[in-house]
């Protein structure tokens, strides 16, 4: 009989912020004279780009390093963002990994290529081209138009063939790519162009959603529960629980909170709007028993006004904190969690390509969201390949665990509201025949003698 397994403190789960991440492109010569000392300048260049970014309350700030781990200046790069706790590599390369290393000069460089390479899951080859050149001149574009901050490690000299790192320096400058561009020749010459620079407001968005708390009490209760319903189902499809349990409870964790924050906004917008709909109604019956009761009276539509401003301020005050808009973010987000977990048991690959920077017309409220998802997804653990016997097992579970479940929710979630438009509906009947009624009542001066005096 297998141990329980433990379970990570609930206040992690929680509590635990998802980090806002600088992606950082790389480009450079591949022969270098002084790594030591361009090292340095890179650390440094790092630090300053901290600062670009807003200040975060409850966010920490990482770097996320985007490179074709090319030798010279990319690997330089890499490995000293890499010396920055929490950092992440993302690889792209230019063409098929087989025949992208034969362009290293030694074994002891290929060694290292597969030393970075070992360090990320998020590997990406772009589409083949008519030649290497042009390859290499395609992957530096891509860094480029998908990285926050481009560093160069560039002499200053026009390229010596297509692709080469004054072609993308130009083009980072064309597309106001904020650019660090140090010297090869000089590590003490540092150069910043701040472009477009960096916009504050995914950084911003994602930290007011990490500031947002969820009552631990009720989040241990749910998580047990799912937990112990996915165990199940991961025995009964025959998958290896010690490979696929860490990575379930880890996105788990993550929808939970994300669901539970997109409830409680949603709550709180429905709230808001059955009172704005109750002292608009109040105010029309305030309005109405005075002309037809108290017509010498009108001092009694103050209270009128008074229900009205009180509509008119809460419609701001939502609108000013964006509920329905960050309902509607948060739901998005924890269903993203939601998918992903399944996704992730079937090793397919759901990271989401930013469109290009320049090609951006306005800022999209969707980009917080698409980098919070992105940093949790490369942050899950690893589920280790297998040799396909798993296949029925994974087919199994995905049916039981996502399919039926989706369809029994929507099934149920179709009753629901189903019941809720036939009872509005038979409301809906009722005031309007009463309104029909009191109007013919008042056109035949059919009534109480006090309504035939008012009118």
């Amino acid at each position: 009989m297998t141990a329980p397994r433990k379970i990570a403190p609930f206040r992690d789960a929680v509590d635990q912020a998802i980090a806002a991440r600088i992606v950082i492109g790389v480009t450079g010569h591949r022969k270098l004279e002084n790594p030591i000392s361009l090292g340095d300048a890179v650390q440094s260049a790092l630090q300053k780009i901290r600062q670009m970014a807003p200040e975060l309350q409850s966010t920490p700030l990482l770097f996320s390093v985007l490179s074709p781990l090319a030798e010279g200046a990319d690997r330089l790069i890499t490995i000293e963002v890499l010396k920055n706790a929490g950092s992440l590599l993302e690889v792209i390369l230019p063409m098929e990994k087989e025949e992208y290393v034969k362009d290293f000069q030694t074994d002891d460089s290929k060694k290292e290529f597969e030393e970075l390479i070992s360090r990320t899951n998020i590997i990406r080859i772009l589409s083949p081209k008519s030649s290497k050149e042009e390859a290499y001149e395609r992957v530096g574009r891509y860094i480029v138009e998908q990285c926050d901050v481009l560093i160069a490690l560039w002499d200053g000299k026009p390229s010596a063939g297509r692709g080469g790192t004054e072609e993308i320096v130009r083009y980072a400058r064309d597309t106001k790519c904020p650019l660090v561009w140090i010297n090869a020749a000089d590590s003490s010459q540092i150069s910043f162009e701040t472009g477009r620079g960096l916009d504050p407001r995914p950084f911003l968005d994602l930290d007011d959603y990490n500031l947002k708390r969820v009552a631990s009490k009720g989040f241990e209760t749910r998580f047990n529960r799912d937990i112990r319903l996915f165990s199940d189902q991961v025995k009964r499809a025959g998958l290896p629980p010690d490979k696929v349990l860490p990575t379930i409870e880890f996105l788990l964790k993550r929808y939970i909170r994300g669901d539970k924050l997109a409830l409680d906004i949603q709550h709180l917008y429905y709230r808001a709007e059955t009172v704005v709909h109750s002292l608009a109604l109040a105010a029309v019956m305030i309005a109405a028993f005075q002309v037809l009761f108290l017509p010498d009276l009108p001092v009694i539509l103050v209270s009128e006004i008074a229900l009205m401003l009180a509509v008119l301020g809460i419609v701001w005050i939502g609108r000013r904190q964006r509920w329905h808009d960050r309902w509607i973010d948060y739901r998005f987000l924890a269903e993203r969690f939601r998918s992903a977990l399944f996704m992730a048991i079937a090793n397919v690959d759901v990271a989401i390509l930013r469109p290009p920077r320049h090609l951006s017309l306005s800022y999209s409220p969707k980009d917080w969201m698409v980098a919070a998802f992105s940093t949790v997804w490369r942050m899950k653990p690893r589920i280790p390949a297998d040799d396909g016997s798993l296949f029925e097992g994974v087919k199994q579970f995905l049916c039981e665990a996502w399919i039926n479940d989706q369809i029994f929710y929507h099934e149920g979630t179709s009753k629901r509201h189903l019941g809720r438009h036939r009872r509005m509906t038979a409301v809906s009947y009722v005031l309007f025949g009463l309104t029909i009624a009191v109007a013919v009542a008042h056109i035949a001066k059919v009534g109480p003698p006090f309504l035939e005096t008012v009118f």
